[in-house]
């Protein structure tokens, strides 16, 4: 005789979260926040980015050097997002928290010129991308 035990699917053991669009961002090991945007994009849109990417070849984006781009298919029902992420200055969250708990920062932080290495952007995709897989975006 043997046994055997059957397994629920996967995605009916853990029900996913519905997770805003836009949102701040801080990987764990790095000193910067992130302002994370993800905009759906439909499959018109798709073979638009794909006729570009053969016709243009590197010319498919001008983006700022405090700004990455990355493209990102959601496991749970295959729709595709384009996510923008934009490095936050320190003196912007310095601001923010001085103004939400009503507290002066001593700081002399003046505004900085920030920019994506390559290194950051492979590090912010690869842990955006773990993140995000644990949610639904709407």
């Amino acid at each position: 005789m043997s046994s055997t035990t059957q397994i629920p699917p996967n995605n009916l053991v853990n029900p996913q979260l519905v997770h805003p669009s836009n949102f701040f961002f801080r990987p764990r090991n790095d000193f910067y926040h992130y302002l994370i945007k993800c905009n759906e994009f439909t499959s018109e849109e798709t073979l638009c980015l794909l006729n570009k990417l053969i016709n243009e070849k590197e010319k498919i984006m001008q983006i700022k050097k405090n700004e990455y781009i990355f493209f990102y298919q959601q496991k749970h029902d295959n729709r595709f997002y384009k996510i923008s992420c934009k490095i936050v200055p320190p003196f912007v969250v310095n601001n923010c928290l001085a103004t939400t708990f009503g507290i002066e920062c001593q700081q002399n932080m003046e505004e900085e010129h920030l920019a994506f290495n390559d290194d950051q952007k492979k590090f912010v995709e690869f842990h955006l991308k773990q993140y995000l897989s644990q949610y639904l975006l709407n």
